[in-house]
Order: structure tokens, then sequence, then C-alpha cells
């Protein structure tokens, strides 16, 4: 569906070239970082168990606790070259780990991650702003064939594009019905001599159905050539009705946001219907009596906002772990009473967390956001941190 320009695929490589150059950089310096740490690690190691041996000289243990000797006990034959091969174990080592080309090596392997971050951002920035041209272009020109479209046939007629278009692709239905469909769940209770009560009622669903006709589209009456390197791509939109068919058809097995828009302006005696944030949950197309060149089609979208989901960066530890520590314990887990008009989105949006999060803590809305239908009484406290 997607158009790739010599431009844009010139600004993808750049990216991916800039993310393996990244990655490469990422991998030597960790190499390095790691046989620093393994010098360290050896001298440190080696350091303690000499300062415990020549502790044994001046101190000793009773019942835990170092006690100092009266007189200092001396190191035995074994103790002492045990100590001297300590220590030329952890010179060793320190001499690596200071060594002018280890350490020239380690600043170096730092810059090359310093400087592929920024070659990576550049490239980056440079196809998210391209990107941001080519969306901006496509929208224009969708909304350019949409006008022609509309000149050339008065047949009561719809269009059809995705979201975040890059090519300015659209596909032309002529429309003969459109119907809006808005769901809603009530939840009720009986009571003992009226009808039953309710105390919450959730929008559940908002459906567009649509039936018309797709036509072909010859040479002389195409609504958009387009160019070889233009925006719309070589031949776009598709001229016949097989192609506009396949195209709707990805989108639909895609889940590609769409927008769809009839009769592009007011007009009197015309309905006009505009919704965004659409999927294509069901494409029929029937051939009961086909015509040459057209074909009728069936839709059914589905209106949703796509999800939003919250993630934070995690916190180092500043301290020891436990709930008394301000500087590094880990949050406090909060409970809260569930009231009355309560809901799972209500509380993510409020407690900066996510509906998935608060199934996972607490499981179904239907177990945890609703009385008990017997004793009134809601069930037990939700978690919510």
């Amino acid at each position: 569906m997607t158009v790739y320009t010599k431009q844009w695929n010139k600004e993808k490589k750049k990216v991916a070239n800039a993310q393996t150059a990244l990655n490469k950089a990422n991998k030597t310096n960790s190499a390095i970082l790691s046989k620093k740490k393994s010098y360290k690690a050896i001298v440190d190691a080696d350091q303690k168990k000499i300062d415990e041996m020549k502790k044994g000289v001046n101190y000793y243990q009773k019942k835990g606790k170092w006690v100092k000797r009266k007189k200092s006990k001396p190191l035995t034959k074994k103790q002492s070259a045990e100590i001297d091969k300590l220590q030329k174990d952890a010179t060793k080592n320190n001499t690596k780990l200071n060594n002018a080309a280890f350490k020239k090596k380690v600043n170096n392997a730092e810059n090359a991650v310093k400087n592929a971050k920024k070659v990576s951002t550049k490239a980056k920035t440079a196809r998210d702003s391209y990107e941001k041209l080519r969306h901006q272009t496509a929208l224009k020109r969708i909304a350019t064939e949409r006008k022609l479209n509309y000149e050339q046939y008065l047949a009561p007629h719809a269009s059809i594009h995705a979201t975040n278009s890059m090519t300015g692709l659209e596909v032309f239905l002529f429309a003969s019905t459109e119907a809006e469909s808005n769901e809603s769940e009530a939840t009720t209770y009986p009571i003992d001599r009226d009808d039953p009560v309710v105390d919450h009622v959730r929008r559940t669903g908002k459906t567009i159905t649509v039936t018309g006709w797709l036509f072909d589209q010859s040479k002389t009456d195409r609504i958009w050539a387009g160019k070889v390197n233009d925006v719309s791509g070589a031949g776009l939109t598709k001229k016949t009705v097989q192609q506009q068919f396949a195209n709707l058809r990805k989108w639909q097995f895609d889940g590609t946001e769409l927008v769809y828009k009839s009769d592009w302006v007011k007009k009197s005696g015309f309905n006009h219907i505009y919704y965004k944030h659409l999927y294509m949950t069901s494409l029929e197309k029937t051939l009961d009596a086909p015509y040459k060149g057209g074909v009728q089609i069936s839709i059914t979208f589905q209106f949703a906002y796509k999800a939003r989901v919250a993630t934070k960066k995690k916190k180092k530890n500043g301290g020891k772990k436990g709930p008394g520590n301000k500087k590094g314990g880990s949050k406090k887990v909060k409970k809260i009473t569930v009231k009355y008009g309560m809901t799972y989105w209500g509380l993510a949006k409020k407690w900066k967390t996510t509906v998935t999060q608060l199934r996972k803590w607490n499981g179904s809305e239907k177990k945890t956001m609703y009385p008990d239908k017997k004793t009134g009484k809601y069930p037990k406290k939700l978690r919510v941190r």
C-alpha cells in the first residue's frame, strides 16, 4: 500500500545503517566495560582477602565481634606466601586496569557510542521530518482527489483513506446506504416489587455499516494519475474494481485506521457522514447481478480510539530496600474502596496506570466494579498502585 520514493528509501537506509553502527558500538563498549569490571573485581577481591588475613594478626573474633589482641599474632609461612601471591595478582590486574592503552580504548569506546547515538538521532529526525512532509502532501492530494471526484460524478459517493496516509491512496465508493449503530451496556438489579433498577450504563461500541458500488476508472477518467516518484505513486488510484477491492481488503487485514467521508461538501438533499478512527471489521462483495466494471460491496467499520500504553522509566534505587526507606524503597501498594460510578478507565487515568494493569491486579471489572446482587455491597478493595 505504501509507495516508497527514492528519497524515502534513502532516509530509511540511513536510519538502519545508523542503528547498526550504534548496536556495534554498544557491543564493543559492553565488552570493554566488562573487562574493566573484571579487572576491578579481581583487585578488590584480592585486597579484601589480604586485609582479612592481616586483620587476624591483631584481632580475633568473639561472639561475632572483632576483639583486639593484647599481643599481635605472627603470620604463618603459608599465610605469608598466600598474601604475596594475592598481592602479585592484585598488582598485575591493577596494572592492566590503569594501563594508558587500555584507558584510551575505554574512552574511544564510550565516545564511539555517543557519536553513534548522535548520528542515529539525526537520521531518525530527518526520516520523521520527511514522513511528516509526505503525510501533509498526501492529505492535500486526498482533498484534491475528493474534489475532482465530486465534480466528475454526481451520484451519492464516499471516500475512504488511511488516517496516517503517506501515499494519498483513496478508494471511492458510490454509497447507497449508510447506517450507524450505537451500543451500551446497562447493569440492572432486580428489586422486590417493581421493575429492575440500573446504576451504571457503559458505552460498549459504535459501528458504521455502508453499502455501495465500486466502478472501474479508465485511463482518461482516472481521478489522479500520479507520477513515478510522486506522493500518490505511479497509477494511483487503482483503475479496476478488483484493484480497489484489494486495497480495501489489505486495509482490513492490516488493521489500518481509516477515515470515511461521504459527500465531501454539504449539499441540500445529500447526507454528510464524516468519521475518523475507524477499523474495518467486515468486507463483502456481491456478484449476484454483476455489471462490467462495477461491483456491489458492503463494509462494516468499528469506531475506536487507539489505546495508549503508559510506560514509566525505572528509577535507580538510591538506598536499601524497604517500605520505611524514603530514599530507595519501592512504592507502597495503594488500595481504594469501590464506589458508585467508578470505572477502570477513570481509575487508570487518575492513578496513572493502565486498564490492563488494573485487570492484572484485581481481575475483570465485571466482578470488581459492581455490587453483589443479593447484599448490595461492593467487592473487596481494588489495588490501583
